[in-house]
């Protein structure tokens, strides 16, 4: 049994890494627990509709109480169980003792073990990631070492999953991409004509912000061109595209620092939340596959647009894999703060977004990726179309920016007032498609927030953590356990439960919404009646993760302090004291959180934010 035990543990574990390509990251974070008891038992078949063997008596319900106490990915045995294993097999090196007793009910305090302690499952080894911000004027470099290593250099099995998840995905939507060109090609509505090789980057003369549109076009729907088009899974990419397109995705994972909550990681489960928000917007499940154009056009009615042209599908996806590249681990506000480079560079706006799609362009711009490219974009119109959506979606997740606030909400009441909702002209579509697009990469950006329990807690202590490892190292100047449980708590009250109304009063997204809003509601009530507790343990475990950081940051100070004191009496220190205290301007700054995604902010979250 013990032999068998440890073979189901690895093929369940085996099947969940095979399903995570297929239904998305955080799949393979499934897993079993198993536990195990030796004793007499009652056997029969039990008569009525459904007769079944059964197992009676005491010792299945101690085997139930060991599997119960248990952990995930791990086998647990009872003393009974290993003393057999010890004594009439020989196997006490398969065996370790649990180090605290477990307490059954109606069997008190256990002594009991774990079998093959090496299959315990566990957070993999991060990687060190840096403390300096990288600034435009050097992105050179960066792009330069990114490219010359060609992505991830020896990525863990986690990171391999997640590289080829997401080329999978990408390719997928890029097979609709070239199904619907090459139907528009059949019938002489496209001009192959390639005029992408020679554009460069779009923004040379202004910064990214500087391009976010009140409105994109997307193209009319053409009834015709989705009668003539192929099933999306007949079409066969290019080999080189797919090389391309998986050595692209690697290079952006390798742009990602290991930070605890903004890294791939969070990257690919924000683009994870996109694919499922857009295959359920309302009635692309019914009628996705079908050949009647009424249908189609019905589809493209609905959704705005967005469903129908596969193009702005590949770009949200894209967006949202790459809306976090090179995040420092601190927010816009600190780095500002800090007067960083790149703070400078962007005008102290949007800081971290903007970098991040800089970046990622020139990624996608450069010469190794010319086959990909004008697969993705056959003309300049659609390279030019693909930016715009790129930078709107990107610049979205940027939710403490109030003039993007501002943009973004006005935009929303212009879209969907009551004057608006009969206005069928291409401009109010577009408009609305323009604004559902910014919406839906928002609410992925946050998803953790509006998806089961365990998995908000997941990430929601990656992002205390994160917050907390910036305040240690005097990158903060609040301590996140100071407003933790109450920030929680207002982060659902003045933009979580607010955004998931609006997914729902757009109109577009079907159930999809009512499911987002009451796990929404679900984990807001979870969290005012655990979150106290969960704080004290996240505490706790930040305390002994940082100590050794703590410990060198205060050597540091107390080292800093002394070579002051001595400037000081030494009479070197009034000539620099003179010109910090020259008269400045400076800019109110909010240091409690965050650039692009997620909780952690104060109790007093104004209710008009976005």
């Amino acid at each position: 049994m013990a032999r068998f035990a440890t073979e189901c543990l690895r093929k369940m574990t085996q099947l969940t890494k095979q399903l995570e390509v297929q239904l998305g990251p955080g799949t393979a974070d499934l897993s079993m627990r198993i536990g195990l008891h030796s004793g007499p038992v009652t056997a029969g078949v039990l008569r009525g509709e459904k007769s079944r063997f059964q197992l009676f008596g005491d010792t299945v319900n101690t085997a139930a109480r060991i599997e119960g106490t248990g952990e995930r990915g791990r086998i647990h045995l009872s003393n009974e169980t290993a003393s057999l294993l010890m004594s009439n097999f020989g196997k006490g090196h398969w065996l370790k003792v649990r180090d605290d007793t477990v307490i059954a009910k109606g069997k008190g305090h256990l002594t009991t073990y774990w079998l093959n302690p090496h299959l315990r499952s566990g957070p993999g080894s991060s990687r060190s990631g840096q403390d300096a911000s990288s600034s435009r004027p050097e992105a050179a470099a960066v792009i330069e070492t990114a490219l010359r290593a060609g992505g991830v250099s020896t990525p863990d099995e986690k990171y391999k999953r997640l590289i080829n998840w997401n080329a999978e995905m990408l390719g997928r939507l890029l097979k609709r991409i070239v199904a619907r060109r090459e139907a528009m090609i059949k019938l002489g509505r496209f001009s192959a004509k390639n005029e992408t090789q020679t554009l460069s980057a779009l923004s040379p003369d202004g910064t990214v912000l500087d391009e976010v549109k009140e409105i994109i076009a997307l193209p009319a729907f053409d009834p015709v061109v989705a009668k003539n088009q192929e099933l999306p899974d007949t079409i066969e990419l290019d080999v080189a595209v797919t090389d391309q397109l998986e050595k692209l995705v690697s290079i952006v994972a390798s742009l990602y620092r290991e930070n605890p909550f903004h890294n791939f990681e969070h990257a690919s489960h924000v683009t994870m939340s996109v694919v499922k928000l857009l295959a359920r917007i309302t009635t692309a499940d019914s009628i996705a596959e079908t050949e009647d154009p009424d249908a189609h056009s019905f589809i493209h009615e609905s959704s705005y647009g967005i469903t129908s042209d596969p193009l702005t599908q590949f770009a949200c996806c894209f967006s949202a894999l790459i809306h976090d590249v090179d995040h420092s681990g601190v927010p816009n506000s600190q780095l500002v703060k800090e007067q960083t480079e790149l703070a400078k560079f962007y005008h102290d706006k949007a800081v971290a977004e903007q970098n991040s799609v800089d970046l990622s362009w020139e990624i996608f711009m450069d010469s190794e990726f010319d086959e990909l490219r004008s697969c993705i974009c056959g003309t300049t119109e659609e390279l030019h179309r693909f930016r715009e959506l790129v930078v709107n979606s990107v610049m979205a997740t940027d939710i403490m920016d109030k003039d993007l606030k501002a943009l973004r909400n006005g935009r929303w009441d212009r879209a969907f007032s009551e004057q608006a909702s009969d206005d069928t002209t291409s401009e109010a579509v577009n408009r609305k498609a323009t604004i559902v697009i910014e919406h839906l990469i928002q609410a992925s950006d946050v998803a953790h927030t509006m998806q089961h329990w365990h998995v908000y807690r997941k990430w929601n202590e990656r992002l205390f953590f994160e917050m907390y490892k910036a305040y240690v190292e005097g990158r903060a100047e609040k301590n996140p356990a100071d407003f933790w449980y109450k920030g929680e708590i207002g982060f659902f009250d003045f933009y979580i439960l607010p955004l998931t109304k609006k997914l729902a009063d757009c109109g577009v997204f079907g159930v999809s919404s009512d499911e987002y809003h009451n796990y929404a509601q679900q984990n807001r009530r979870e969290w005012e009646s655990k979150g106290q507790d969960v704080v004290a343990a996240m505490i706790e475990k930040c305390q002994q993760e940082f100590a050794d950081l703590k410990a060198s940051v205060e050597e540091s100070e107390d080292l800093g302090k002394a070579s002051m004191l001595r400037m000081k009496q030494s009479g070197h220190l009034r000539p620099l004291l003179e010109e910090v205290e020259s008269p400045t301007t400076t800019g109110s700054v909010d240091t409690t959180y965050s650039s692009s995604s997620s909780s952690g902010q104060p109790a007093d979250v104004k209710a008009d934010e976005d």
